[in-house]
């Protein structure tokens, strides 16, 4: 496989993938960049075969090119790259990820994509992709009123090297898009008992969002047109951002946390969010080439 640039979008032709599509595209135009779309069918030697090796290709190559056509509809201006592979679709996503800025999948999917993310796939695209994931899933928000602006940018921080690669991205994508950002500290409810003797649970608090705001510095300087607003909300995590991700474009975490969100995707947060969010879910890994960016 050349080596690719840009946004990548795995397609499968189900309706989850055309969500997919559509994100993507709409990402891409506002980076400025390529997107790749990519459609990666399998032949299972373990199962009784309906067609010959030679027509499973040629139906793939029809769905590909079915969602190539819907983007020449829908974005015209925007430059589409389709590529077919054979294979294991998450090594072939990743494969095509290992040079791009980002990987867009749906969050269901039939075909050579069946159970993205909420099966063996989507664990392995979370766990070892080289670039962010994005699950593309909830229901499509309405386009906001011109006098609202577009719909805002949210990410999950602790200080965790996840997370600070996650609030890169998020700054990234407010700025692309012309958002506003919400950072969002999920702050446990502790009770008088659990704390240790001469510990202020307010003074926890304000020392919380000392450590927000200089975590906010870098961000800030890269990308000073974007408003941010942060929050240090009392709460479990999962809850938190669950309710936070209601109507926004993007819901960005790390895939480790540290504190109030720790195991953050990787644990039973990161699943509930990836599984039941409603909005789009960026996963960025604090290892990935943009966390020093």
């Amino acid at each position: 496989m050349n080596t690719i640039n840009g946004v990548v979008v795995g397609y499968d032709g189900s309706d989850a993938g055309v969500r997919a599509l559509d994100w993507a595209a709409a990402e891409a135009g506002a980076r400025g960049v390529p997107l790749t779309v990519v459609h990666v069918w399998e032949l299972n030697v373990g199962s009784s075969m309906g067609m010959p090796v030679v027509d499973l290709r040629t139906v793939a190559q029809e769905t590909l090119e079915n969602g190539v056509g819907h983007l020449r509809e829908t974005a015209p201006d925007l430059e589409v790259k389709p590529v077919l592979e054979r294979g294991t679709p998450a090594a072939r996503l990743i494969e095509a990820g290992s040079h791009a800025d980002l990987i867009v999948v749906g969050s269901r999917g039939w075909g050579g994509f069946t159970g993205l993310m909420l099966g063996s796939v989507g664990a392995h695209l979370a766990a070892h992709a080289p670039c962010p994931v994005v699950v593309v899933r909830g229901e499509p928000e309405p386009e906001p009123a011109p006098e609202q602006g577009p719909a805002r940018v949210v990410v999950g921080v602790d200080g965790s090297p996840g997370s600070r690669a996650a609030l890169a991205l998020a700054f990234t994508e407010a700025d692309a898009h012309g958002a506003p950002l919400t950072v969002l500290v999920a702050w446990e409810d502790a009770r008088p008992d659990d704390l240790p003797p001469l510990v202020d649970a307010e003074g926890l608090r304000e020392a919380a969002e000392t450590r927000l705001e200089q975590l906010l510095i870098p961000g800030r300087e890269r990308h000073p047109a974007v408003d941010v607003r942060t929050q240090v909300v009392e709460g479990a995590p999962r809850e938190v951002l669950m309710r936070a991700s209601s109507g926004a474009r993007l819901l960005v975490v790390g895939s480790r946390g540290l504190g109030g969100v720790r195991g953050l995707l990787l644990g039973s947060v990161g699943h509930a969010l990836v599984h039941h969010a409603l909005c789009p879910v960026a996963i960025f890994h604090a290892h990935e080439r943009a966390a020093g960016t």
